[in-house]
Parts: C-alpha cells; structure tokens; sequence
C-alpha cells in the first residue's frame, strides 16, 4: 500500500461519458488532468444498465460527440423510435472506444477502483481531495474540480449547495437484463414484453412497477434486453435487488410467451441507474419552462434536443416533446457552483429542476456539457 500526492489542473470524479468528454476537453487545452473512477473501466451507467442507444445526438453531431458516436457506432445511422431519433451501440464498443480516445491523450492520469473520500477547502475554494484506491490513498491538490459522478460525491463533500428531491417525489429508477434463447420474431416483443409484464402485475402478484419495463432486441436474433423500473432508492449498490428482480421477470416470461420458453438470463445489472438524484445548486437552475419554451442564453454552452422523459411513480414514463427541429441551450451557469469557486458539475448533476433533467441527462446532451465544462475548467486554470 502507497500513498501518493499529486497536483493537477483540473480533477474530474467520474469517468461515464459526460466526465470522460469534460477530461479530454481539459487535456486538449493543454492542462494536466486526472480522473477518478469508482469502477474498473470507463462508461459509467450506460456500461453499467446495458444502455441501447445513445439518446440526444440529433443537432448535437459535432466535437467530442461526434468523435465519440463515431468510434461506439462508426456508419450507423440515427434510428427513429416514435418521435425521436438515436444512435444504436454495443457496450463493448463504447468500453473499447472510450479506451481508445483516451490513449493518445497525454495530459490525462486515470485511476480506475477509485473514489473520492474527503475534501479538504481553503476558503470557498477545494484544496486537496483525498481518494481510496487499490494501492492506498491519493492525494489530489488541483486547481478546478468537475463533478461527473452521477451521484454528487463531490459536491456532498465538499459543502456545495445542491438540491434533492423527497425520496417519494423522485422519478423511478431503472436496469436491464440480458437474455438470449429467443424464439420468433423480436419485433413484436417490443410490445408483448411491456402488455405481459403490466398484465401480470395484477394477475400474478409481480411488483407493481413492472408494469412500466421496455424491451430492446440484441445484437443478435436470439437476444433482447428488458428494462425494468423500481422505486429511487436511498443508496444506488443495489446488485440483490436486480438480481431478484430479473429473476422474477424472467420467470414470469417463460412462463408466459413462447418466444422466451427456453430462453435464459446472461447478464444483470450489478447496480440500479438513479434516473434522478442530487442536483448542484448553480449559478442558474435550469426549469421545465426554461425546456418548453426552448429559452436561449447569452452563456449557453450546449444544446438540448431530447423531451422531457419523466418517469413517474404512479403513471410510469411521459413525454413532453420540443416543437419539431426546436432545441433549448443550457448555460454555463448551470454548471458552476454557486458557493464553492474551482467546483463544475456536469452529467446529471448540473443545476436542472426535476423536469428539466428529465431532458438533459441523456448520453448525447450530457457529453456536451462534459466537452463544454472541460473547456471552462480549463480557462478558469489559468486565474488559479
């Protein structure tokens, strides 16, 4: 076990792919950065649920994104599904893509099985960040900090004003399970999965936001995915509860459409996504108004294109959508912390209403904001 000290321009916790875009952004403006990321390989929640599709790219297709959507998925067209359109990818691709932009950048120190324990400030400001690893502790010293956790781990511990919601208002959790062994055509279990499973809610004793799960054909003829929602939990290390979980709906399936009968579970989601969370109290706080109305600002940063997707406990997902080839902007101020001076968020962090995240926390959007934030963590570097 060693201990090591480091100093670094800018710190960024998290390494899905809002906080990836804002470490290669940083690097490219030729500041030293080091990334911390609790898990063993970059992605984040959409490596960890078995995401499909890369949500938010229409109108967003430049810089960082493209680079990235071009590597995950190169030649694949954007999909339509219903009113909107997304980008198809493989979980490996999106591991190995990432793996592969972040070689040729020089500037970047990444420790994976990592996470930040402490916070230490001088004034308004983080001085020192003190992280857990495999090899014992880091001791960050960096002049800016981007929180691209997911989950507000810096700005917990560093005193930062956030907002949250009542764990009963917040909108449903979701992860996936992977099956393969399908028989049949895998079109039409797009709508089979979601009808059975509502259907077996209340005539079978299923939990009851099985009701609201999604179906998602795989990379092959006898592979799918099934989304299933769950009440927002407290903490977000919930493996028992997916495994459980799957199980039961799997079961159920078998039982009940021949296209599954001889199918079988070959991954689970080791965690829960949290759809919503802590939301930095920033200079600005994006509304729901602010996405209908497609606001424009002097500051804005990125654009957003996706509806608001808000999954509700009792009535499951809706969507309010933007007029047809509209898009509103998110300003930089939503991504600053109000009180502390070096610390950005990024990802589903930012400073959003309930309503207005359901709408930015999609892949596309946030990494923009995470290529925008990298940008400004590097300006600020050099008044630090």
């Amino acid at each position: 076990m060693k201990n090591k000290t480091i100093a670094c321009d800018v710190l960024v916790v998290g390494a899905g792919v809002s906080g990836f875009a804002a470490a290669i952004s940083a690097s490219r403006k030729k500041v030293k950065v080091i990334v911390l990321e609790k898990n063993s390989f970059p992605g984040g929640t959409a490596v960890i649920c078995m995401h499909r599709y890369i949500c938010g790219l229409t109108g967003n297709r430049k810089g960082i994104v493209s680079e990235i959507a071009d590597k995950v998925s190169p030649g694949r067209k954007l999909l339509r599904i219903g009113k909107v359109r997304v980008l198809p990818f493989k979980t490996e691709k999106l591991i190995l893509g990432l793996g592969r932009i972040i070689k040729c950048e020089k500037r970047i120190r990444i420790f994976y099985n990592s996470k930040a324990v402490s916070v230490k400030k001088v004034g308004n400001r983080i001085a020192l960040v003190i992280a857990d690893y495999a090899r014992g502790k880091i001791f960050i010293k960096p002049k800016v900090v981007i929180d691209a956790s997911g989950e507000g781990d810096i700005i917990k511990l560093s005193g930062a004003k956030y907002k949250i919601s009542a764990l009963n208002k917040r909108q449903l959790s979701g992860f996936s399970f992977k099956v393969k062994g399908l028989k049949g055509d895998r079109g039409i279990l797009a709508w089979k999965v979601p009808y059975y499973l509502a259907k077996g809610v209340s005539s079978k004793g299923l939990p009851e936001y099985f009701k609201f799960s999604l179906f998602s054909p795989g990379d092959s003829r006898e592979e799918g995915f099934i989304k299933l929602s769950i009440p927002p939990l407290k903490h977000a290390d919930s493996g028992k509860i997916t495994n459980k979980n799957s199980a039961r709906a799997h079961n159920y399936l078998r039982k009940s459409l021949p296209e599954f009968r001889n199918s079988y579970i070959t991954q689970v989601s080791p965690d829960v996504s949290n759809r919503e969370g802590l939301r930095l109290l920033g200079e600005y706080v994006l509304t729901k108004k602010d996405i209908l109305n497609q606001k424009k600002f002097p500051d804005a940063v990125a654009k957003g294109y996706w509806p608001i997707e808000f999954w509700h406990k009792k009535s499951g997902p809706s969507f309010k959508y933007l007029k047809k080839g509209g898009f509103y902007e998110i300003p930089l101020r939503c991504l600053k912390s109000k009180n502390i001076s070096n610390l950005f968020a990024t990802g589903r962090c930012i400073s959003a209403d309930p309503y207005a995240l359901a709408s930015t926390r999609v892949m596309g959007t946030c990494i923009a904001l995470g290529e925008a934030v990298g940008q400004a963590a590097s300006k600020l570097c050099a008044y630090s």
